[in-house]
Formats: structure tokens, sequence, C-alpha cells
């Protein structure tokens, strides 16, 4: 279980510790083990830094770090480096740090309390046991600002509004960042490796049989998630320099504006591989792409070159609208773009249309797979060596929470980090970038193989 703590409030957390290279693991929550004080202690004592969050239900949180071990001692224990903290105010992100000014007393250890900050119990999140009611938890915290801990004039009122109901308490631990075996095997890392796949993908080509000379991946995902610089990235691989051939960057609305079918080039300039990648407008809350208009897109309606109007959706009276589509102007596989960074903290309203998107892929029997960008952002292993990508435990957890919100196998949801601030090519960055793409072309087989047998079974029928 991951917990509710978001990567960018873990990061806010690491600001404040002032160490980079950590890792947050879930101890104990009131939702998974339950609101009891002698359970948080049974999961808690021993284990080192932790960091206590409470999510209130007026969607505060905030909570307290210590470096130094819980325990059942009954006692005040020492700790220099301790902090209480903010993240949220009634919904909105509004950090803030309080440091501890009474070091002697920074956190109190009794196996009938649960954490407790200060020696005038600054900050007491609970005791004994808390009886869940319509999934939260009314509790009896009790708060005392100003003992051990300098709140800098902010009133228990103003940050608590004095409400004790929590939806959620969770306690993680924080360690040193580490390495873990080998999560899932893409095979080798050397030069020779990189060849290989260059070669497989150039070579690549839809099922014989299909009649098609070529496939079509749709790229869509949210403003600024990366779906121009991955199709950059591919061709990056191949041409051994990072080129920009597709318009990227960051802006509050999308900087894609056409329908791009993207050709990817191999050694040969002149030679285009036997797939495109298909760049659309970015995906935003109340505008942009819908699944009317999606289904246009699969079907091979909207030709390329095709400029977006947010206010004017894609429709048969579209001016170049193909009305008699040809197989080959269809989309055989769709691929989903996301930010790692921000992937697991998408709003309600953005992955409702997701989903409605997704919907839409499945009735129309197409593959789909979801490539997740920034990889780098979320690990510092891979920020200096992207072969790590496989053994991180933190991009793991990503990867494990986007196939969950996106309910695809974990195999087909893909991490890459792609070329932004380089400018020759790296082997490792290119062999992660094109394994995804050799993973999204096997998905794309495997709608080809049911068109064929779909084929073969109307053949059959015909025939008797």
């Amino acid at each position: 279980m991951a917990g509710k703590l978001t990567l960018s409030q873990k990061k806010q957390l690491l600001t404040y510790i002032q160490e980079y290279k950590k890792e947050f693991r879930l101890l104990y929550s009131f939702s998974k083990d339950g609101a009891n004080s002698a359970t948080f202690h049974q999961l808690c004592n021993d284990r080192g830094p932790t960091v206590t969050i409470v999510y209130d239900v007026a969607g505060t949180i905030y909570g307290g770090y210590t470096e130094k071990s819980w325990s059942s001692s009954g006692q005040y224990v020492k700790d220099d480096r301790a902090f209480l903290f903010r993240l949220q105010q009634n919904g909105k992100t509004d950090p803030s740090k309080f440091a501890v000014k009474v070091p002697d007393k920074a956190i109190y250890c009794n196996v009938g309390y649960g954490p407790v900050f200060g020696g005038g119990y600054d900050l007491c999140t609970f005791s004994g046991t808390v009886t869940e009611t319509n999934s939260t938890y009314p509790t009896n915290a009790s708060y005392k600002f100003g003992y051990s801990y300098d709140m800098t004039e902010i009133s228990v009122e103003e940050l608590t509004n004095n409400i004790v109901t929590f939806s959620e308490l969770e306690v993680y631990s924080v360690t040193d960042s580490v390495l873990v075996p080998v999560w899932r095997d893409i095979g080798g890392w050397e030069q020779q490796d990189l060849d290989k796949l260059k070669h497989d993908l150039e070579n690549w080509s839809p099922p014989q049989g299909v009649g098609l000379k070529s496939a079509n991946i749709l790229l869509l995902g949210p403003t600024g998630a990366g779906k121009s610089s991955f199709f950059n990235t591919i061709a990056s691989c191949f041409r051994g320099h990072t080129t920009e051939q597709a318009i990227c960057g960051s802006a509050e609305f999308s900087i894609t504006t056409k329908y791009n079918m993207y050709r990817v080039r191999g050694s040969a300039i002149t030679q285009p591989m036997k797939f495109k990648l298909c760049d659309t407008r970015g995906l935003e809350e109340n505008q942009g792409i819908d699944a009317q208009e999606l289904g246009y897109l699969i079907d091979g309606n909207v030709p390329n070159g095709y400029e977006f109007n947010p206010s004017v959706p894609i429709s048969p009276e579209t001016y170049g609208f193909v009305t008699t589509p040809t197989p080959s102007n269809k989309i055989h596989c769709v691929c989903f773009v996301v930010d790692g960074t921000s992937a697991t903290e998408l709003s309600a309203k953005m992955v409702e249309k997701i989903k409605s998107l997704q919907a839409k892929v499945r009735r129309k029997g197409l593959s789909q797979v979801v490539i997740v960008t920034k990889i780098d952002k979320v690990c510092f292993h891979v920020k200096e060596d992207a072969s790590t990508v496989f053994r991180s435990a933190s991009v793991k957890e990503l990867i494990d929470n986007v196939a969950t919100i996106f309910g695809i196998s974990r195999n087909h949801v893909l991490p890459v980090k792609n070329y932004e601030k380089e400018i020759n090519t790296k082997d490792t960055i290119s062999i992660v970038a094109l394994r995804a793409m050799q993973q999204i072309l096997r998905a794309t087989d495997d709608y080809m193989l049911n068109l064929l047998d779909s084929s073969d079974d109307k053949n059959n029928h015909s025939d008797d």
C-alpha cells in the first residue's frame, strides 16, 4: 500500500529535512491498520526517522517529523532536528515548517498514545482506540501549540479549525534511498543492446496478411505530460543527437495545436520506419479532445495537419474531414502519456475524462499503453544513471500506482526519461525509450493479430 502522501508533498518534506536522497515507506495508517495506539507502536517503534501525517476532513494536511525512533518507554525524547509542518490548508497547498525550540521534549513515547510531539503535547494525534465512522475517524486529538515548537504565531484555530475528525493518519519511515533487485528485466545496457533495439525497430512491420504497410500510434495525455517530447526522444535515439522536430515546451495551455502524424526515420534518413507517432492537443479538464472526437481520430476521419480548435469540436462538417477513411488512416494503438511527477495527483475531473477516453479505446478494440515521463525527477538514482530505473523502488511504486489509476497491466505502463536538457544522446536513456517503443509496437501487434483473426473467421464463415 503506497499511502496518500503525494510525490510533491514528499519533495516538500525533503526540503524541510534538508536531505534529498531519502525515501518514504508507509509503516502505519488508520485505514490499513486501525486507529489504535498499541498497533501504532507495534508497527512504528524502533524504526528510526519517521514523518506523521494528519489528514483532517476539512482538507488540511499537517504533522510532525522526528529523527528519533518511537518507543513505548513512557518518556520524552530529545531531537534537535524535529519539526512540525503544514502541507495543505483547507484543500489548498500552503506549506509551512515549525522548528523545535525545546529539543529535550521533542516527542513523547507512550504505548497509550499515538504520535505525540512536544512537552506540552503541542500535537497529540490520538490516544487509545478510535472508532471509524463513515470512513472518518472522530479522534480525541489535542493541541497546545507553542510549548516545544515555534509556531510563528499560527494559532491552533488557524491551523486546525478546531477539527479533530481525521480522514486518515499515516506514519512513514524516512530512510536512505537504496536500489532494490531488478523488478523488470529488459535486457542489457551495452552498445550492442542499443544497436539491436534500433535494428529491431527499423525492421518492424505490421503482421503479414493484415493489409497494412505501417501502424499509427496515437499519443494522448494532459498538457505538459511530454507527448511531443516522447516523439522527439525516439527520433533522437536514431539521429545520434537530440532533435526537436515536434515543437514542445511548457505552457499553461497545450503547445501542440495540430494533429501531426510524425514519421520516425532510422539510420537511412530518407527511409521512414513503418510506424507513425500521432501527436494531439493536450488534454484539459474543460476542453480539448472528448470521447466523440477521439472516436473520429481512431477511425481515421481527422486529416494529418488538422488545426485543433478548442471551441469548435471535430465533426463531419470539419474542413478536410475524411468521410471514407481507409485502414491505413486509422489508429492501431493508443498511448496515454502522463507526467511521472504528478501522475498520482491528477484531479478527479481529469481522471474522469481519461476514463471516458479509455472506455472509447476499449470499445474500438484497441490496445492501450501508458508512458510515464520525467522519471529522473522521481528518483535521484535514475537522474544520475538511467540504467537504474528498473531497480528504483520509487519508480516501481509509481508504475504500480499508475497501473491502478488506469486499470491496465503493469507491463503496459512504461517509464521514460525524455531528452530535454541534453545535446547528445546517451545510451542508457535511449535504451529505456526504445524498450518502451518496442513494447508499444508489441501492443500494436496484438491489435493487428486480432484484426487478422477476425478477418480469417469472416472468410471461413463465407466459405461455409
